[in-house]
């Protein structure tokens, strides 16, 4: 037996049905097994993550007070970008928007300042990373976020101007795959690892919403899309952020240590090879 308020609620199972009945309200509600056991792993997953709500904010104490706006001496900017996908046709994919951090713009005591990228000033943000010298950094940014921006921007020279990019790119997607020995969705390391997960569902959620947006610019739509670009930035930042402060990660009961030349190496295996394809559906 079990209160709530002042009304007396009664839990009894019988074999695997849990039966819940308010006497009060007159409530009876059945829980077969398996609903019993997705209560039970949410519950699970609520209290693995009470420790990680926090996280975001223990590392910006970090970023603000330790002076981290620099990896190796460099600082980096964080981007992520939103598009129509056609994963058959990469090279005319449809930009839709992104957002960005960038660590030299930090203010003491501010949170991190997101630039939002719309296809109208694209071509100012392509030249903006073209002169950039320090890191951009993504989440499988090499072979998906920057051949994009690049194919949608109207500058010349596109298949320089992408290598210039991709060598100034550090991409967390080759990263983790390097140490994990096998590749991962964005969503499923940074819930795991840092408790922060998509806004949308991978998929047809998000694409629904995308191919709305395209058709009849349904604001509710583009805020819903924005949101989810914003979140996808923070989720990537956010796992930077704990690399350079923890240098090791638990993912899947397992403990797997980083090193600076983890993250270099896995980096420059991408830029050596000029064939390689990576699954552009990891976003």
């Amino acid at each position: 037996m079990f209160m709530q308020g002042s009304s007396i609620a009664y839990r009894i199972k019988f074999g695997d049905i849990m039966v819940l009945i308010d006497e009060r309200e007159n409530i009876q509600l059945e829980l077969d097994e398996d609903t019993i056991n997705k209560i039970h792993n949410q519950l699970k997953k609520q209290t693995d993550h009470k420790g990680k709500r926090n996280l975001w904010n223990e590392l910006l104490d970090k970023f603000n007070t330790q002076n981290m706006q620099k990896y190796l001496g460099k600082h980096f900017l964080v981007y992520d970008i939103e598009t129509i996908w056609n994963l058959a046709d990469l090279d005319n994919m449809k930009f839709m928007v992104a957002y960005s951090i960038n660590s030299a713009d930090y203010e003491e005591d501010t949170p991190p300042k997101y630039k939002f990228i719309s296809p109208e000033n694209l071509d100012k943000f392509v030249n903006y990373l073209l002169d950039f010298d320090w890191y951009i950094v993504g989440y499988n940014n090499i072979a998906f976020d920057n051949p994009v921006i690049i194919n949608n921007s109207t500058i010349e020279n596109k298949k320089e101007a992408l290598e210039n990019i991709n060598q100034k790119s550090l991409d967390l997607f080759l990263v983790f795959s390097s140490v994990l020995k096998r590749r991962q969705w964005l969503n499923v390391i940074a819930s795991s690892i840092i408790g922060i997960s998509k806004t949308l569902s991978v998929g047809d959620e998000g694409m629904k919403l995308m191919k709305l947006y395209d058709e009849t610019w349904d604001k509710k739509a583009l805020a819903k899309i924005k949101r989810y670009c914003k979140n996808d930035v923070k989720m990537t930042i956010t796992l930077m952020l704990y690399l350079i402060f923890n240098w090791k990660i638990r993912f899947d009961g397992k403990d797997y240590h980083i090193t600076t030349e983890t993250m270099i190496s896995a980096w420059n295996k991408i830029i050596r090879d000029e064939n390689s394809n990576q699954n552009n559906t990891l976003l």
